[in-house]
């Protein structure tokens, strides 16, 4: 009997020895710890989960060992061989679904009806349809200045010097020479302290209204304004307040509602702002900005003013509706688009243009496909 258990007791003292080796090993394999703790708990609470996530283990294990290709010598039978002849039949036979349904007589019409602009986009381009000239009223280039040539020229000559990039935010490629420069052409132009170029026209006021505009402030604004400001409003999670477009009677009547509101509530004066375009994108209406100001004084608010297509049309030398109604500037911000190519647009010779042909400015920019030049001015008297 001592002689027939004394193999089985070598077996399990050798079974026994082999484990505490792995345990050892285990154990010393960081977040072994964890793993231990894991597979008791869930031993615990449910045995029969400890057993099938051990099948799903197996299986994966056996999954990743199996053979990548099937083609092999066991699943042969399973595949259809082809001869070279049969497969170059069957690729010269096959025809692609088209990606979209074809067109019907009406809509073949509709589309060749559609007018076609030949050349360089403009105030006048010609359409090839017709090859007679139009108005372009889809354009922020009408001025036509996209298309100056001695702009083009110096275009090249910058990109030549300083290169080009795919974003322009200095904060990835830094200033350049001709930014500080540009700024302090623009900012002796318009006689304030200084100017700031911003990288891309839709940005530039949806980013600049939460930098003055927080949670609490108020804003009352024009029902008109672009969709940059209102992106920028609610950017601010600030409280909005809307009038009338362009009726300053409905803007004062909100004026005094906001006022009566916080001395109802006895609330603190927080900040608050007028936010308004000085020649609206959407219909071309003018602000009458000296009853603009007058309120705003009159109620003590702040003013945001969006000069984006005043400036530069209007006013004795262009400086914009400022400028039309002798308003004084406190304190003023030049953004320029740099979307498409960094250096370039500051380049241009600006100071040429500032002397000569003010009223181009605020659209020279648009020859790099950039999509709108803002003016944004802050009035703070």
């Amino acid at each position: 009997m001592a002689s027939a258990s004394s193999p089985l007791d070598t077996v399990v003292l050798t079974i026994a020895h082999s484990l505490s080796a792995v345990e050892r090993t285990f154990y010393k394999l960081p977040g072994s710890a964890i793993i231990e703790r894991y597979v008791r708990s869930s031993h615990q609470n449910d045995p029969g989960r400890t057993f099938l996530e051990l099948i799903i283990f197996f299986l994966v294990v056996r999954t990743l060992l199996q053979s990548r290709t099937r083609a092999d010598s066991n699943n042969a039978k399973n595949f259809i061989e082809f001869t070279e002849k049969e497969i170059d039949e069957l690729v010269e036979d096959w025809v692609p679904e088209p990606l979209s349904r074809p067109l019907d007589d009406i809509e073949a019409a509709e589309l060749a009806a559609v007018p076609v602009v030949a050349g360089p986009n403009g105030p006048h381009p010609t359409l090839v349809n017709t090859g007679k000239p139009a108005i372009n009223l889809a354009s922020l280039n009408f001025t036509g200045l996209a298309n100056n040539e001695h702009i083009k020229q110096r275009a090249l000559e910058a990109m030549r010097k300083y290169g080009v990039g795919s974003c322009g935010p200095t904060g990835f490629y830094g200033n350049f020479d001709v930014h500080i420069q540009c700024e302090k052409d623009i900012a002796e132009f318009l006689d304030t302290e200084s100017a700031i170029l911003y990288w891309q026209g839709f940005s530039t006021i949806s980013s600049v209204i939460p930098a003055f505009c927080k949670r609490g402030d108020i804003i009352v604004v024009d029902r008109a304004v672009t969709l940059s400001i209102q992106k920028g409003m609610e950017i601010s999670r600030s409280t909005i307040r809307w009038y009338d477009h362009n009726d300053l009677h409905s803007l004062e009547e909100v004026l005094q509602s906001v006022e009566k509101e916080r001395r109802k509530r006895k609330g603190p004066l927080t900040r608050r702002f007028i936010i308004t375009e000085g020649i609206f994108e959407r219909d071309g209406t003018m602000t009458d900005l000296p009853k603009l100001i007058e309120l705003k004084q009159k109620y003590k608010y702040r003013l945001i003013l969006d000069e984006s297509f005043s400036f530069g049309s209007v006013g004795r030398t262009g400086r914009g509706l400022t400028e039309l109604y002798n308003v004084k500037l406190i304190c003023s911000w030049v953004p320029v688009p740099l979307d498409y190519v960094l250096p370039v647009v500051s380049v241009l010779d600006l100071r040429m243009l500032l002397n000569t042909s003010v009223l181009m400015l605020p659209h020279m920019y648009s020859q790099l496909r950039c999509p709108r030049y803002w003016l944004l001015i802050i009035e703070l008297h």
